[in-house]
């Protein structure tokens, strides 16, 4: 089946799809323009296996928003300037809404994030506003744990559907059935649930709320009757991605009606600051590939790894390029891996933050790694931020870490 999906000056792009198996052609006389987005989605998009297809409508990955829409049109326009004029878009608005969460998990990346005073109603759904006007085509609400928030259905239907999609990262333990039906009434797109372990006693002991492992199962029956796009987020440690632990979780996942599983990978912040040498290795990441690529050949859930897109040959890093993050009082980073705070929405505009990070020499370089992991960054800053981690006093200000103001 042949799906179109984009219409740019003078070429089509079309999704052309055997049964979850998927292809990006373009078509028209300027179709050579279009050339290297189509090598992009074939070689990197991981077209062996589509997230979800519903109709006319195709969710590629949770990564990208559905095609054809207005937010994927946003998302190829994105890659066009990026590509023939050398321009960044925040393309992506991640939100932690609050500081405040039910569990205490060992690899929680918002701890040591200053939670007061939060950022209202009014002021979350401006700094929205601003980021959709700067191209940015996925909006994600995080924590802590975002529905603690009693706003968040109002943040999510504020959202402009013809610009942008919205996501909802989870713990999973207040959701019931009617409150994910709110969920969907409001406009949500994507469903993220976090899950640590496919083994309940772990899963459970990693997050310290026993039951919070069948809560989760029973959250994706609620959120898949729905018609909600569901994704479990797994963050892989060295004590969690052997292959057996791997295909466990993607037996479940498929079992239980998970769309996609999302892989990223624990960085030495947040609570697992002080464990620099308890990450992933070479040898890790590339077990990580493999399963991904076996897994998707397979009947079941969809296996995308943002670590893998990370890679340099890939697309590499997102912070300060891609990304921009906004903590609960409105301080604006690259990345939560890299909290560094480039202004506060309260008082400076998203486009002039956006200027001030493109132009720091740590983001305007072409990435050889993650941020979290580039010699200037581990040099310079990683022991300041490290520092300050258990003082509840990040992100930190550029300014007080090199003495720019740009």
């Amino acid at each position: 089946m042949k799906h179109f999906i984009y219409k740019g000056l003078g070429f089509e792009l079309f999704l052309e799809l055997e049964g979850k198996k998927a292809h990006v052609t373009a078509q028209g006389p300027l179709s050579r323009l279009a050339r290297p987005i189509c090598e992009g989605f074939n070689t990197y998009a991981s077209l062996e296996k589509v997230t979800a297809v519903r109709g006319n409508d195709v969710v590629i990955s949770s990564l990208i928003p559905p095609a054809p829409s207005g937010p994927f049109n946003r998302l190829i326009k994105a890659q066009i300037n990026n590509r023939l004029f050398g321009k960044y878009t925040p393309e992506s608005l991640m939100i932690l809404t609050t500081s405040k969460c039910q569990c205490t998990c060992q690899h929680c990346i918002a701890f040591g994030i200053r939670g007061d005073p939060e950022l209202s109603t009014e002021e979350l759904c401006n700094a929205i506003d601003q980021s959709i006007e700067l191209g940015t085509y996925n909006v994600s609400f995080e924590g802590g744990e975002p529905t603690l928030r009693k706003d968040i259905f109002d943040l999510i239907s504020h959202i402009d559907k013809n610009k942008a999609t919205s996501h909802l990262i989870t713990n999973g333990f207040l959701l019931t059935q009617a409150y994910v039906k709110k969920l969907k009434e409001a406009g949500l797109d994507y469903l993220h649930l976090s899950l640590d372990s496919p083994y309940p006693n772990i899963h459970d002991k990693f997050r310290g709320i026993n039951g919070i492992f069948e809560k989760v199962a029973s959250d994706v029956k609620y959120a898949v009757e729905e018609g909600l796009v569901v994704i479990i987020e797994y963050t892989a440690a060295p004590g969690n991605s052997d292959i057996k632990a791997l295909n466990d979780l993607y037996q479940y996942c498929s079992s239980i009606g998970v769309q996609e599983i999302l892989i990223d990978e624990v960085v030495p912040a947040g609570r697992w600051a002080y464990r620099e040498n308890d990450v992933l290795k070479e040898e890790d990441r590339a077990r990580l590939v493999k399963f991904q690529n076996e897994a998707n050949e397979l009947e079941g859930s969809r296996v995308c790894g943002s670590l893998i897109l990370r890679d340099p040959k890939i697309i590499g890093c997102f912070a300060g390029r891609k990304w921009m993050w906004l903590s609960p009082t409105g301080e604006v980073m690259p990345c939560f891996h890299v909290p560094i705070s480039f202004g506060n929405t309260r008082n400076q505009s998203m486009k002039d933050i956006w200027k001030a990070m493109r132009k720091h020499p740590l983001f305007k370089k072409a990435p050889k790694n993650c941020a979290w992991a580039d010699p200037y960054y581990k040099q310079h800053y990683f022991k300041k931020i490290q520092d300050s981690i258990n003082e509840k006093n990040l992100p930190y200000p550029i300014s007080k870490l090199d003495g720019r103001k740009d």
